[in-house]
């Protein structure tokens, strides 16, 4: 709700009649004496009501003390006077540029504080992790830190240990992304040795007072975790690859040709006996 005080000029809202006697027309007995007898103030009260973010509505009216001089069509942003003498002694022109100006400094102006106030409440956690970088060479790392998806674009992120920031942390420039969110990535060069016991630490307005916290020594846990079970695994599976194709049917195959071969021969042999015409037979039945 907004309320503006705004103090009222004479020539605005005349309570008096006119020289020549005639009255201003329907104002009540109160305000038709010369003048007025003690301050009035004139109170403009407008509010606005943001369902989305794209719609919004407003209810806006005029006040003399307490009596209501002005009404506003919340369709058209347009004064309506309530009163014959709420035209004061203004001619047309000079009150479509009072309406302008109402326009201008008042319900564009909260528009505007509403367009931008979405963007203030509007908050996105940002996503964080680790992964190593190239290697500057033997014995060195480099430890980099992903912040991602985040808004607003304000962020804070840096390689600690303990309580203490690292020197030497490099932040890349924070990079939008497609969808209005942004990316940071910030990375620290250390000597191996010294990788153990280094976090990351990220903040942003969407975590409040929970800062996000990755340790570096974590990481490598999970990571000979994940090795300590996967190779094992893999080393199975070829073993019973190879075991498989070590035990093709080609050899007991090969074993029954070369037994059907002799049992041929021998009983070719056995022809010219008396019992060839058996031997045939069994030769017939062993190779069949």
């Amino acid at each position: 709700m907004l309320f503006l005080q705004l103090p009222l000029l004479l020539a605005l809202l005349p309570a008096a009649d006119s020289e020549d006697g005639k009255s201003s027309g329907n104002c009540p007995a109160k305000y038709k004496k010369r003048g007025f007898q003690e301050p009035v103030s004139f109170q403009i009260i407008h509010i606005f009501s943001f369902y989305n973010h794209s719609w919004e509505h407003s209810v806006g009216s005029g006040w003399l003390g307490e009596l209501q001089t002005h009404g506003m069509n919340s369709s058209s942003d347009t004064v309506i006077y309530l009163w014959p003498w709420s035209r004061g002694n203004f001619s047309n022109e000079e009150l479509m540029e009072v309406a302008r100006l109402f326009q201008t400094f008042f319900i564009r102006f909260a528009q505007a504080f509403h367009n931008h106030a979405i963007q203030w409440m509007l908050q996105l956690r940002p996503e964080a992790w680790l992964s190593p970088g190239p290697s500057p060479g033997p014995g060195h790392l480099v430890l980099v830190c992903h912040a991602s998806g985040f808004y607003p674009k304000p962020i804070w992120v840096t390689w600690m240990r303990g309580e203490r920031e690292q020197q030497g942390t490099q932040r890349s420039d924070v990079m939008p992304h497609a969808d209005g969110t942004w990316y940071l990535r910030v990375s620290l060069e250390v000597e191996a040795r010294e990788a153990p016991g280094l976090s990351c630490r990220v903040r942003h307005s969407s975590l409040g007072d929970q800062d996000i916290v990755l340790y570096w020594g974590h990481r490598s846990s999970v990571g000979w975790i994940f090795l300590a079970v996967t190779v094992p695994l893999l080393l199975l599976a070829g073993l019973a690859f190879w075991a498989r194709k070590r035990r093709s049917p080609l050899h007991p195959m090969s074993s029954d040709f070369h037994l059907c071969s002799s049992q041929d021969t021998l009983s070719t042999r056995k022809l010219s006996s008396p019992f060839g015409m058996r031997s045939q037979q069994l030769r017939s039945s062993g190779c069949s």
